[in-house]
């Protein structure tokens, strides 16, 4: 053991909502979380689209947009047939897939798992250099533990579980002391999809959170690195209350089209791809069995119809299509469409909105060649944080789909199948399920902006050299 690095605890607190958190630390509920948010910071940041577990991992562990890193998804189409395996070539990381996430990943960024010297990941999704006994919660032996709970709808027995993992977790942090630690506690989003976000149970499962710190710390002062111990504590997504579930899947099965679409994927030369994740997001492949991405003019004069369907269901609230490789088309059914620009250069990227019939995400201006953090600012105040820079980010991407969704407030775009009937959702681009809390014990220097700028800012806490070409930035 070196006593003299320091040790980063990153705590995951899956799908908790900034309004629920503060809450909860007013009402003096989270005293350990508490004391270190008056060290630091108590802040809200954005997530990414879609802001869907798994796939929300990527930027406080990569510092990375998950579409660019290999995750357009919860689930996806393998149009390459070069990951998901034949017949149905489709992804889902509910259920065994799971443990495929990693693989999945471009090799290159690097996690910030990979890069401190020693690691340690609880129960997160994706959790690429901690395989092994130092990847807790993840593995046969606990898919066997959770098979059950999960798909009875056990929240409880899924509870018992998570504290096994923060067990194994503690006793790392007691005979390792590694330099980086994650835990995630997944609780908390899935009490918030069976009663919702701002449930007495999402409470409670904080309240294990701050027991979690409490043990934590108490290991640190025992051993005598207390001063070298920082606790951070980010969400991967948000949450927001939902009344209405559309199964996309049966309406374009009506419009006549043999459609793909979980669970029911063995399905014989599909024309559509559907595949829902949160469940307020959907990527819509169109033509699947072509094995390169098209772009929409050459899916426009027969698919156009599809794209307006779906765009007038209720249940739909954005439908975003890719003109090329930089050029996204946005579009909602009553404020137009406006196109979304990235403009790749030497020193940073730019981005550009400009409205074309309407204004779609309702900036109420046009942008042009805007930094990240201009184009953050400019989607601030609107209900679609940062919605400029992550459509131009996933949209395009190599296996998003030729339609991307995202959903109506209320509603969410899955109607079966699910293990536990959802009162609460997530996945799409609104401000509810977007918007994230963020603890730091330790003054900022500079703004946390979005959950990407964990992982630069985490290396600069541990004394690590940031990798270029990152879509954080360090808040220190």
């Amino acid at each position: 053991m070196n006593a003299a690095h320091d040790t980063l605890l990153l705590i995951v607190a899956d799908g908790v909502r900034p309004d629920v958190l503060k809450a909860a630390l007013q009402a003096g509920e989270l005293p350990h979380l508490a004391a270190r948010a008056a060290r630091g910071a108590f802040t809200e940041v954005s997530s990414c689209f879609p802001s869907v577990t798994g796939p929300a991992y990527a930027p406080f562990l990569m510092g990375k947009f998950p579409a660019s890193v290999g995750l357009p998804g919860l689930r996806w189409y393998d149009r390459s047939r070069s990951r998901a395996s034949w017949p149905s070539y489709a992804r889902s990381y509910v259920g065994p897939e799971i443990r495929l996430l990693d693989d999945d990943l471009d090799h290159v960024p690097q996690t910030i798992l990979e890069l401190a010297t020693s690691s340690i990941a609880g129960s997160t999704l994706l959790g690429r250099g901690a395989r092994g006994a130092r990847h807790p919660g993840r593995g046969w032996i606990w898919a066997a533990r959770a098979f059950l709970p999960h798909f009875q709808g056990n929240l409880d027995g899924w509870r018992r579980i998570e504290q096994l993992v923060v067990d194994r977790v503690l006793r790392h942090l007691q005979r390792d002391r590694p330099q980086f630690a994650v835990m995630s506690f997944l609780t908390p989003d899935k009490y918030a999809h069976a009663f919702g976000a701002q449930s007495s149970s999402v409470r409670r499962s904080l309240r294990d959170v701050d027991d979690f710190v409490a043990e934590a710390e108490q290991i640190a002062k025992r051993d005598g690195w207390e001063n070298k111990l920082h606790v951070w504590l980010v969400a991967d997504h948000g949450h927001a209350d939902v009344s209405n579930h559309d199964e996309l899947a049966d309406a374009m099965r009506d419009a006549g089209h043999r459609v793909l679409a979980h669970p029911r994927i063995w399905v014989r030369n599909p024309d559509v791809a559907l595949m829902v994740g949160g469940n307020a997001m959907a990527h819509v492949y169109l033509e699947p069995k072509h094995r390169t991405r098209p772009w929409w003019p050459t899916l426009s004069d027969r698919w156009e119809s599809l794209h307006d369907l779906l765009l007038a269901r209720p249940s739909v609230d954005l439908a975003a299509v890719s003109l090329n490789d930089h050029t996204v088309r946005v579009s909602h059914q009553t404020r137009g469409c406006a196109t979304i620009t990235r403009t790749r250069n030497a020193l940073h990227d730019t981005w550009s909105y400009v409205r074309v019939t309407g204004d779609p995400l309702e900036l109420g201006i046009d942008l042009h060649n805007a930094t990240s953090v201009q184009a953050h600012a400019a989607c601030a105040a609107t209900d679609y944080p940062d919605s400029v820079v992550q459509l131009a980010d996933v949209a395009p991407s190599a296996r998003a789909g030729d339609i991307m969704l995202s959903a109506a407030p209320g509603w969410d775009l899955r109607d079966k199948y699910e293990p536990t009937p959802h009162r609460s959702t997530h996945g799409a681009l609104h401000r509810d399920q977007m918007m994230v809390p963020l603890i730091i014990d330790a003054p900022a220097t500079g703004t946390p902006l979005r959950t990407a700028d964990v992982m630069p800012s985490g290396l600069v806490r541990l004394g690590l050299q940031v990798p270029l070409g990152l879509d954080g930035l360090s808040w220190l």
